[in-house]
Parts: C-alpha cells; structure tokens; sequence
C-alpha cells in the first residue's frame, strides 16, 4: 500500500511528523511539504506576526539548519525534517503548486493508493482528489464544520469550549475544510497554558488515532463517515486585532516563553 503526506514546513508540523513516521513508515512512499499557508502579510497584528516567528521562522530559519549542519543526532527525541528524512529513508521534497501540470504527472507517476494531508498549506483541485484509488484524507487542527479556515484552535478557546478537537476527514473536491467526517481527536483544554501549547499539544495527543483509521483505510476498512452540517458551519479567516486583544483580556497568551523553551529542548 502506498502513502503519499502531505504537509508545512512549520512546528506542529514537524511535531506530528516525529510522531507518524514510526507508525506510519512501511506505507508512506514520499513527503511534499509547502513553505507557508496563506499569502504573506506584513501588515499583520504583532500577536499574529510573533506566532509565526515561534512556529515557523526561528524553527526554520535557525533552529532547524544550526541542527542539520552540526549533524543531529538521530537519538534526540525530536528530529528536524531533514533528520526524519535520512532516518526514515523517505524523501521531502517542496511542493508548492499542487495544481501544476507537473505536480499532478508527479503525483500520478507515485500511484498513491491514499493521500494524507496535514496542515499543507496550498488547496488542492478536483483534478488531483480523483488520484488516489483509495482518496484524500486530512486532519483539520479543530472541529469540523464548526471552525473551518485557519486558528481554529484559537476560535475554540475563544468560545470557551472545555475541549478541543482534531477531524479527520475526506477531501472530495477544492472546497475547504468539507468532505465526510471519520471522526475527532480530543484534548481537554488547560486554561493555564498558552494558544501555541493547545496547538503543539493536539498532535501528539491525535496521532495515534490517526494512525489507526489511515491504517485501517489502507487495509480496505473504509470507514463510516458523518456528513458535514452546515447549519452548524462556520469558516473563520485570520484574527483581526480587536478580536486578538479579546483573547488577551480573557486571560489567554499566545506564547509562553517557559513552554516554548521546554519544547525545544527535545530536539537538543
């Protein structure tokens, strides 16, 4: 059975890469990583701009290169990408426009069995879900149809919910964040802790499940799916500063420096 994963080039994501790869390696054949979801903004509120220096600059740009060239060793409990890619022997390789006539005949001559998607930051085509035989699933950092779009993590904080949630589900066409439901991950919800620790914490909490239903998937036990209700749909684009300071006088951080710095340890 082959695999093809789908992915960003950012900290959840290399998170739940360590955390797959172990379980999931006889099947994945290749890795496509994008370099960011979304159009870059220069102008966005510095709540925004510092999650995306703590998630995907210093990790990128620092972090994970000082690692690479000093050579990591492969015993640190978390690996850069470039250390899952040499343990593991899968390449990853950038992918930014999936829907290029190129990246289809790539991803064609792969003869995927089943695409897994993880926050890949581009949207894939009608053309490309008819690939694989078996589909494209993705994992979606937060309830569907309830917190469609980007930060649903925060969305679900914000609205107080006691728990947040992880969906698994098909991708059937362009549209976003639909398609048939397999089901939720769960992560109760720690007032005491910051938006990146929800967000760090909900994959490794998630990944085990995920593994199971992929493999299930993958051993033609196609799962029963929930239909999406879109009387209970709602599609959320980036937080605006009015909302951000909202979230701030509500007693939440958006980063703590004592919980990122423990975080990072793990690859040291």
């Amino acid at each position: 059975m082959r695999l093809v994963y789908f992915t960003n080039r950012d900290l959840a994501s290399n998170l739940m890469l360590n955390h797959l790869l172990p379980l999931l390696q006889p099947y994945i054949q290749h890795i496509f990583i994008s370099e960011k979801v979304g159009k870059a903004n220069p102008d966005a509120p510095q709540a925004l701009q510092d999650l995306k220096f703590f998630e995907q600059i210093l990790p990128n740009e620092f972090l994970f290169p000082q690692l690479d060239g000093q050579g990591q060793t492969h015993t640190a409990q978390l690996l850069t990408f470039e250390g899952l890619s040499q343990k593991y022997g899968i390449p990853i390789t950038p992918m930014n426009d999936v829907k290029s006539l190129a990246s289809l005949q790539q991803i064609r001559d792969l003869q995927p069995d089943l695409v897994l998607s993880i926050r890949y930051g581009r949207i894939f085509g009608n053309e490309f879900v008819q690939i694989p035989r078996l589909g494209v699933v993705n994992f979606h950092s937060g309830r569907l149809p309830n917190y469609r779009g980007v930060l649903a993590i925060f969305r679900a904080l914000m609205q107080g919910d006691q728990t947040i949630n992880g969906t698994l589900h098909y991708i059937d066409d362009k549209t976003i964040d639909t398609g048939g439901i397999i089901g939720f991950s769960n992560l109760p919800v720690d007032p005491q802790k910051s938006l990146l620790w929800h967000i760090l914490s909900l994959y490794p909490a998630s990944a085990p499940w995920v593994t199971a239903a992929v493999e299930g998937i993958l051993k033609g036990e196609k799962p029963a799916t929930l239909p999406q209700n879109e009387s209970e749909s709602a599609y959320f684009s980036f937080p605006v500063q009015t909302e951000l300071d909202a979230f701030e006088a509500a007693g939440w951080k958006f980063i703590d420096a004592a919980e990122y710095a423990a975080f990072i340890q793990q690859y040291l």
